[in-house]
């Protein structure tokens, strides 16, 4: 047997080191290709990333000193028909804590554990100009994360916000780990088919200052947010705040939620604001928020986090989200309505006395518009 000298020992290390630093190099090669695929107009190699210098400005620490501003309730003090009557029906935002408690997301959502669970599977990162998919495997994003030239120092990082994770492959245990709560479980739109339905449920994880920028959320549905690591900072404005006045066009206001938290919060809080006061919140881990349909809300985090969030329509806004729908999903609409009628009548004669009423205005607008044009 001929034994291994201490030169077959240093090559054999030579050789581990450079299959580490080629794997290394991958790595960033991959996580550049997803930083360009998802902001196309940041250029990587020039810096574009960090080029307001955020992350060494100390944003984050001053946002999370905010007054709370928006009620909390425990979960064992309120139903599921005071809930309705409080605050789904008039459309008032609440947290709610104690929902997540018993969850199995509550133990196993932490850094480490979805890692050893989900470490090649990939999750989405953001969306091309094409509209697309930007992925990376969940090792690739931690790494991003905690790499210093990445996720420590850009502006805005990249964030998962992935809606497909119950159809991928070995996420879909992500869907056991938790249940939707008993005031969220009338969800309409499950009537449509899981198929046809419009997306829905999104796992989210991201470092500080990510997030989401100012947006009401679509077709009129209302949307609960449970929080299992990490601080979320929120802002909210109610329905029919003008989208000009907290949403402006102009130089500087970029559509990432810290440039909208740089930028424009602090206008909200200044004497001569013209518009509503947003409300405030600094979420917890545990908590859970519910956005009512129609309010704008902004959310950038403070630190590390991860949740769950889901949006719905129920009998409480299902008129306006019937308008959305119609409109804005006209096919699904019909397979929806048709599906209603069985299981809802009561909802289903609802819809159609829109239709009738929106049928009976098109009908005047065009005569109107007729007769003005003779």
């Amino acid at each position: 047997m001929v034994e291994a000298t201490p030169h077959d020992h240093e090559r054999e290390r030579g050789g581990l080191d450079g299959e580490a630093e080629d794997a290394a190099r991958l790595m960033d090669k991959k996580i550049r290709k997803a930083k360009r695929s998802a902001r196309s107009e940041l250029s990587v190699s020039k810096g574009e990333w960090t080029r307001h210098g955020f992350a060494k400005r100390g944003i984050v620490s001053a946002l999370g000193n905010v007054l709370d501003t928006v009620p909390r309730v425990h979960c064992s003090e309120l139903s599921v028909e005071q809930f309705v009557e409080r605050y789904e029906q008039p459309r008032v935002p609440v947290v709610l804590t104690g929902l997540t408690e018993r969850w199995p997301a509550a133990r196993e959502w932490t850094p480490e554990r979805l890692l050893s669970r989900f470490q090649q599977h990939s999750f989405k990162v953001g969306s091309d100009d094409d509209g697309y998919s930007v992925r990376l495997p969940f090792s690739y994003f931690m790494h991003y994360v905690e790499s210093e030239d990445h996720g420590r120092a850009d502006d805005s990082p990249l964030y998962i916000f992935d809606g497909t994770f119950a159809e991928k492959g070995t996420a879909h245990g992500l869907l056991a780990d938790y249940q939707v709560p008993p005031y969220f479980q009338e969800d309409l739109f499950q009537h449509v088919g899981e198929r046809r339905r419009p997306p829905y449920r999104w796992f989210v994880m991201g470092p500080a200052r990510s997030g989401s920028g100012l947006h009401i959320d679509p077709l009129a549905t209302s949307a609960w947010n449970a929080l299992l690591a990490g601080h979320k900072r929120w802002a909210l404005f109610p329905p029919g705040t003008p989208k000009e006045l907290v949403l402006p066009k102009e130089p500087g206001l970029e559509r990432e939620s810290i440039s909208w938290f740089t930028h424009m919060y602090p206008r909200t809080q200044q004497p001569g604001w013209s518009g509503p006061r947003p409300l405030d919140i600094l979420q917890r881990p545990g908590e859970t928020v519910f956005v009512p349909d129609g309010w704008w809300h902004a959310v950038i985090n403070l630190d590390l986090t991860i949740a769950v969030t889901q949006n719905y329509a129920s009998g409480s806004n299902f008129d306006r989200v019937w308008r959305h729908t119609r409109k804005g999903r006209p096919k699904m609409s019909v397979r929806w309505l048709s599906a209603l009628r069985p299981r809802r009548p009561d909802l289903a004669t609802r819809a159609d006395a829109i239709n009738e009423a929106e049928a009976v205005d098109e009908c005047s607008e065009s005569t109107s518009s007729s007769s003005s044009s003779s």
